[in-house]
């Protein structure tokens, strides 16, 4: 029987988006080697996609899907070879003529000089005059050569069609660590072929040359291994890395850090890039909370892809609802109700994790973190204690405080690092705590029925270091907002019109802190302003306006 793994790497990535029965097409057929069960990728759509079978010295080497329109490599599928990690350092650039010509030869060739080169060569794909101005990006190979043994496979990843624009810090940092931890793990642990598909998410973004869109920009790399035949006895915190496993990260200056997921995590993920309904009630994920969302359904307009939307458990019961950004190891939001409190905290409860980030298959409750500490994995996925062990201008703040809650367990559950982000303390007590008492007393005092409240964050690219590499995104601002359809008409003139909604926002730094309370509108207009939200971007259902 094969491995569990295998069938998923079939199915869910190398079918792409969608499942579909699959052959080799004509234009894989002589590299159908590189691609598991000669299986070519189906169901990813484009107006001008290319099958290239890249050939160098007359031998075919990885197999390629290219966006002509784009001039973007999709994907490029390889087998691995053991290899000591280091790089072919005189190569020259490539082309692939077969773009610009069915007529010309199958290898790719040395690119002329500019002034030498063709319109048919520069319309058809990239070139490297595309990079010159394009100062933040780099040339990053989706077959690296890292990844080959031999001079010429190594040599044969150095073409324009295999390379996609990447931030400079993203390529030579995250990127890079990750293909090395790649490179090293199958080394040690897959005793057969290994194959390997590293490909894009497309962000809109484009290089421009002479007045023209010339290339398009990922928003996301991501990649998938599979060895069917690995080391049964490899060590317990790679043995769940095998037969497959995967990883995205985001391609932008700040944020980039790269997240190994299980390949069903990756699949999500990958369907979130093709669009979602906006119109739907409730997320597929916040089914079994949507008791936390006015009429069931969550903020409008975010931009959901790489994100997780957590159903957040303690106990076997779900207490909030939470979207959660993996790469920057940071909650967006959380959502809850809330409940009538005397606004006691709970002294000293131990802080959690979250399972399900780590694999589909975990618990659905929230788990004390081990005394032994994170394992990697783990932390790849989410914040950790030690992120916090050296941030000593920053503490845990809650954005579904414990003051919000009455019985124990819901209070218990706040205390998760998957609800919290770093808050100045300075902020966190002068301002963001007292107002959380003056919001809990005029619920408690003017609220009838259920109070709904969102509260969330925005960012300006600055992050918890450690390590030396970014852990956790600290917020510009946390924002709030309560939605309470059901109020006492009878409410005090001076607070009448902070129902039945209203809203804050506050400045998260260490000297110039402060709260402001506005209107539901004004606090949608700094999150479309500081975050990239959809312009209908809103806080509450028909903003918290009661049906007559």
């Amino acid at each position: 029987m094969a491995p569990v793994g295998i069938p998923l790497f079939t199915l869910l990535l190398l079918a792409g988006l969608r499942v579909s029965g699959a052959t080799v097409s004509d234009s894989f057929k002589d590299c159908s080697q590189f691609l598991y069960m000669r299986t070519a990728p189906t169901g990813i759509r484009g107006g001008n996609l290319k099958k290239i079978c890249q050939r160098y010295g007359d031998k075919p080497r990885y197999a390629t899907l290219y966006d002509s329109s784009r001039r973007l490599a999709l994907y490029s599928a390889y087998t691995f070879k053991k290899s000591d990690g280091q790089r072919r350092m005189d190569t020259p650039w490539m082309y692939e003529p077969q773009l610009a010509s069915e007529e010309e030869s199958g290898n790719m060739q040395t690119l002329p000089p500019s002034d030498k080169t063709g319109p048919l060569i520069e319309d058809s794909q990239a070139m490297l005059e595309d990079y010159v101005d394009a100062v933040e990006y780099e040339r990053g190979p989706l077959n690296p050569d890292q990844h080959q043994a031999d001079n010429q496979d190594k040599a044969a990843t150095y073409t324009l069609t295999n390379v996609v624009p990447q931030i400079t810090d993203f390529v030579e940092g995250s990127w890079t660590a990750y293909t090395d931890r790649i490179r090293r793990r199958l080394n040690n642990f897959c005793r057969g072929v290994s194959y390997v598909v590293t490909g894009v998410t497309i962000s809109g973004l484009t290089i421009r040359r002479g007045g023209q869109d010339r290339m398009a920009i990922p928003k996301h790399l991501w990649s998938a291994y599979c060895c069917p035949r690995y080391d049964r006895n490899s060590p317990y915190e790679v043995r769940y890395m095998f037969p497959s496993y995967a990883a995205y990260g985001l391609n932008e200056i700040v944020g980039h850090s790269v997240v190994e997921v299980s390949l069903k995590t990756l699949e999500s993920f990958l369907k979130n890039q093709t669009g979602m309904d906006k119109n739907a009630s409730v997320d597929e994920s916040f089914r079994d909370c949507s008791q936390f969302l006015y009429h069931q359904r969550p903020p409008r307009g975010m931009r959901l892809e790489g994100l997780h939307t957590i159903c957040q458990r303690y106990d076997d019961e779900p207490r909030y609802a939470t979207l959660y950004d993996p790469a920057r190891h940071i909650p967006l939001y959380s959502a809850y109700t809330f409940k009538g409190s005397t606004g006691e905290k709970i002294d000293s409860h131990p802080w959690m994790y979250e399972p399900q980030l780590l694999s589909t298959s975990e618990t659905g409750n929230m788990q004390p973190f081990r005394q032994t500490g994170a394992d990697q994995h783990l932390e790849q996925t989410q914040a950790v204690l030690a992120d916090y062990t050296d941030a000593l201008s920053y503490e845990r703040g809650q954005l579904t405080p414990d003051q919000h809650q009455s019985s124990p367990a819901d209070k218990a559950a706040t205390y998760t690092l998957t609800n919290a982000v770093p808050i100045t303390g300075e902020f966190l007590r002068n301002h963001w705590e007292p107002h959380l008492d003056t919001i809990r007393q005029r619920l408690n005092n003017y609220c009838r029925g259920t109070a709904y409240i969102v509260t969330g964050i925005t960012t300006a690219g600055r992050a918890i270091r450690r390590g030396n590499i970014n852990r956790v995104t600290i917020p510009k601002h946390i924002w709030s907002a309560y939605c309470c359809p059901d109020f006492d008409p009878g409410v005090p003139y001076d607070v009448r019109y902070k129902f039945p909604s209203y809203a804050v926002y506050g400045l998260n730094d260490v000297l110039d802190n402060y709260v402001n309370e506005v209107s539901p509108k004004r606090l949608e207009a700094l999150v479309k302003r500081e975050m990239p939200v959809d312009q209908d971007f809103q806080l509450f259902h028909s903003n918290c306006i009661p049906a007559v």
